[in-house]
């Protein structure tokens, strides 16, 4: 068995999607976006963090997949989040 979590990483909006694996068989146990809106980089990666740990805590997660940033639209927002 394994539980797996999914991030979509965003300055503003960061989403999450977690499952589990037993065999072949995959089932769905949650996910959802966390959501900042305060202006400034530094206050809202203190509440992504936050976020992010409140989750893993949660789901003990034994392995992350962490999507790539894609800058098409803004390239100073992924380079913002590396």
């Amino acid at each position: 068995m394994a539980i797996i979590l999914g991030i979509d990483p965003g300055s503003r909006v960061t989403g999450y999607g977690v499952i589990r694996q037993v065999g072949r068989q995959l089932s769905y146990l949650g996910s959802g976006c966390i959501r900042t809106k305060v202006d400034d980089l530094p206050s809202r990666l203190k509440l992504i963090y936050a976020g992010v740990t409140e989750i893993i805590t949660q789901f003990q997660p034994d392995y992350f997949a962490i999507e790539q940033v894609f800058m098409a639209k803004n390239a100073d927002s992924a380079l913002k989040l590396g």
